[in-house]
């Protein structure tokens, strides 16, 4: 192991940021300073299953000991912060996937898994109190109050939950296209772009829509990928794009507001955002700001210190700093 110039042993921590897109590592040193970064394709393995799922968590540890040429026997702790680590019946998956990603790598560490928003809100708090809001394909609140208590809201999938999401964008601008093709809802240029995607003739549609069932993975893809269309349209001044977007950022902000209650943040709370949906500037963000306000006048939004694998790393490093109440599985 690498010794310092006090001759003691270098210690570095993994952290994790596991999603439905992709996953991101970092490998810190004790002060917390990146030494090494891996990045690889996605690992919620309600999406794309177990093994692969480890595959990626895998790949992005072996590009980050490459890059740092750190051994692995200098890795002190592993915190991984895992999209679909949403239950007790996760536990046994998670197990499999931090333990076979351990043997892959020569890893002889412990490691620990939280939910994704967790190492969000530690990345972007540094640890300290406040809510994290996160929307990307998925969307998730995370909160500490001041006595260590924690909360969660949403992050509770595509089927039933993520609202506000990319993929709830995505969906809600597919279902207005074809409301509009069929003449069941106003005129949109979204219509435009889902013709692009799927074919001009009506029968085009239904078999582009009946791939859909082919698999979960796909179909996230596809409806997660036309949200960018949404916003692109919606920035042209499309009235039913910007209509989904006003209505995803006040989704959103009322789970952001869902939190702080919980966790007793009322009086000038700070709200942290991440993910690719929120951090844009558009109209959805200005929905989002105009309703945070309105729920919980005094809110303050305030910049991410670090992204989510900075927060899982210094959990590996601080494991104190993990909220008690937060599921969490250890090995």
């Amino acid at each position: 192991m690498p010794r310092s110039g006090y001759n003691l042993p270098v210690a570095y921590f993994l952290g994790i940021d596991g999603g439905a897109t992709k996953t991101n590592i970092v490998l810190s040193d004790r002060a917390g300073r990146p030494v090494g970064q891996g990045q690889s394709g996605p690992s919620n393995y309600h999406i794309v299953g177990v093994e692969q799922a480890a595959a990626s968590l895998s790949s992005a540890i072996s590009q980050a000991l490459a890059v740092s040429a750190v051994s692995p026997n200098a890795i002190e702790a592993v915190c991984a912060g895992m999209a679909g680590f949403d239950s007790s019946s996760d536990t046994k998956n998670m197990q499999h996937m931090l333990n076979a990603m351990r043997t892959a790598c020569g890893l002889h560490c412990p490691w620990r898994v939280l939910n994704d928003s967790v190492v969000a809100w530690a990345g972007a708090f540094n640890g300290r109190p406040g809510a994290l809001i996160s929307s990307g394909s998925g969307a998730v609140a995370f909160a500490v109050g001041t006595a260590g208590n924690s909360a969660r809201a949403d992050g509770l999938g595509h089927w039933l939950g993520d609202a506000g999401s990319g993929f709830d964008i995505g969906r809600s601008g597919l279902r207005a296209a074809l409301a509009a093709l069929d003449g069941r809802g106003p005129e949109t240029r979204l219509s435009e772009h889902f013709r692009a995607l799927a074919g001009n003739a009506p029968q085009d549609w239904i078999g582009w829509i009946a791939a859909l069932n082919a698999s979960i993975a796909h179909a996230h893809e596809q409806l997660r990928s036309f949200a960018p269309f949404v916003f692109q349209t919606a920035s042209a001044g499309d009235a039913v794009a910007r209509a989904i977007l006003k209505d995803a950022g006040a989704a959103l902000a009322k789970t952001a507001v869902s939190v702080l209650r919980k966790v007793g943040l009322l009086t000038q709370p700070e709200v942290a955002t991440a993910g690719a949906v929120l951090t844009q500037p558009s109209c959805l963000r200005n929905a989002f700001r105009s309703a945070l306000e309105a729920l919980l006048p005094g809110c303050h939004i305030v910049p991410a210190r670090a992204g989510p694998a900075r927060g899982a790393a210094l959990l590996a490093c601080e494991p104190a700093l993990v909220p008690q109440d937060a599921l969490q599985a250890c090995g």
